[in-house]
């Protein structure tokens, strides 16, 4: 087998050369031609473009004037806040976090999916509707993870489908009550000034009412 470019091939309209007579169209037709993404002129490709080369945008923002690492938007895997990376985050790595309100490894308690699981029953303004006593597991119980039956996803002892990911518990432990839910605000609220003084956090402008 012949594994040579062939000449058709290089005297195409798409040649990567600006030297090149373009006198095949065997791709294109006569009146065909490339067109430049850094200066969206037809006649040449991006890399043999005589316009100063352009700054790639931003794939967060689509921003022109810095790249992802410097982007303003920029959020943490490791607390989902915005404002700085994972390696600038002030909180320990996720996979030693422990949550003492659903006894789960990988969040904190005021990052706990229980937090707005517990809303299941309530729908409308005022105190959590919590559930009843919680009702006995039905036997036709499969795992998520292993695929087995007999038990949840969360109690799987496999190894789990995606390594950085922790399982979380299905059920609701504790319904919080309004004074629950005042000192996690004001816990967020001393989290967000921290993270402030610390630049971590970028200044929120105030929404108008």
């Amino acid at each position: 087998v012949n594994w040579s470019i062939s000449h058709k091939d290089l005297e195409a309209q798409i040649s990567n050369y600006a030297g090149v007579r373009h006198s095949s169209t065997r791709y294109y037709r006569a009146d065909k031609s490339v067109t430049c993404r850094n200066c969206h002129r037809p006649g040449h490709l991006s890399k043999n473009c005589p316009t100063p080369k352009k700054l790639p945008p931003c794939c967060l923002c689509a921003g022109r004037d810095h790249l992802q690492h410097s982007c303003p938007a920029r959020f943490c895997l490791n607390c989902c806040l915005p404002g700085h990376y994972f390696r600038e985050c002030l909180e320990r790595a996720y996979w030693n976090k422990h949550c003492n309100r659903c006894d789960m490894k990988g969040h904190y308690a005021d990052a706990c999916p229980e937090i707005w699981r517990q809303y299941h029953l309530t729908t409308k303004p005022g105190p959590i509707q919590a559930a009843g006593s919680p009702s006995e597991r039905v036997v036709s119980t499969y795992c998520y993870n292993c695929s087995r039956q007999g038990h949840l996803g969360y109690e799987c002892s496999e190894k789990r489908m995606q390594g950085n990911m922790f399982p979380t518990s299905p059920f609701v432990y504790y319904y919080d009550d309004e004074c629950d839910i005042r000192k996690r605000a004001n816990r967020l609220k001393r989290k967000v000034a921290d993270l402030q003084e610390a630049g971590l956090l970028p200044e929120q402008p105030e929404t108008p009412l």
